[in-house]
């Protein structure tokens, strides 16, 4: 069984079991999460499509971990002046076990 999910403007395709990678929640270690704008809900050959959400279908998870991601860093120069910037970030995700997908 699987499910695609939107979690704040993106989508997902969900099974259960899986470790799912979302922006991060500001929620504590081991709590459960649960995905209530379920678009999609597939079982082998039978398919659910939603208008715009599946009703009734939800995807329940647990907080696993907080992470960061990779280092991206911006570089600007001017060559005119001999000027430069450098600038780095790093995004912090959430990891969500997903356990049921309800639909």
């Amino acid at each position: 069984m699987y499910a695609i999910i939107s979690d704040r403007g993106r989508q997902y395709k969900v099974r259960e079991g899986e470790l799912l990678q979302v922006d991060k929640l500001t929620l504590e270690k081991g709590a459960a999460v649960t995905f209530d704008k379920v678009l999609l809900v597939g079982k082998d050959s039978a398919v659910k499509v939603g208008t715009p959400n599946v009703s009734g279908a939800k995807v329940t998870g647990v907080l696993e971990d907080q992470i960061k991601g990779k280092k991206t860093i911006s570089h600007r120069r001017v060559l005119s002046h001999s000027i430069g910037t450098r600038r780095g970030h790093r995004v912090k995700y959430s990891v969500v076990r997903i356990q049921k997908i309800e639909g």
